[in-house]
């Protein structure tokens, strides 16, 4: 299984590089979103996490909405990290699709759980 990483911040995309793959992921991180968009014309991962930190093109939620009406992304879980989540911010979620939305720091294991049970799901199928 395999997880792009998108986030502006080196210490941010090294935790959830190290997260991912103590979960069983094979993880690609880029610092912006062109990136993104040039990496998934080519790769279709099976989760996706995206940083609001993330420069670039387009912001994460702008990809996230871009991504999901793509129907080969569609299916991938998308996570959006944001600082925090205000009622502005889970209604842009909502609409651009985002499966997952967690503020930061991460803490808790939620992220590490959501990963988990996506691997599981994606191995099923």
């Amino acid at each position: 299984m395999n997880a792009l990483v998108v986030s502006a911040n080196a210490t941010m995309r090294a935790y959830l590089e190290v997260t991912l793959e103590a979960e069983g992921f094979r993880t690609v991180s880029l610092a912006d979103t062109g990136e993104a968009l040039r990496y998934l014309k080519e790769h279709t991962p099976d989760l996706i996490v995206l940083d609001e930190e993330a420069k670039g093109e387009l912001g994460a939620m702008d990809l996230a909405w871009r991504l999901k009406r793509v129907r080969r992304f569609k299916d991938v879980p998308v996570v959006v990290l944001v600082s925090t989540a205000d009622q502005r911010t889970k209604i842009a979620a909502q609409m651009a699709r985002v499966d997952k939305l967690l503020t930061k720091p991460l803490a808790g294991g939620e992220f590490r759980t959501f990963a988990r049970r996506t691997l599981q799901i994606r191995t099923q199928h």
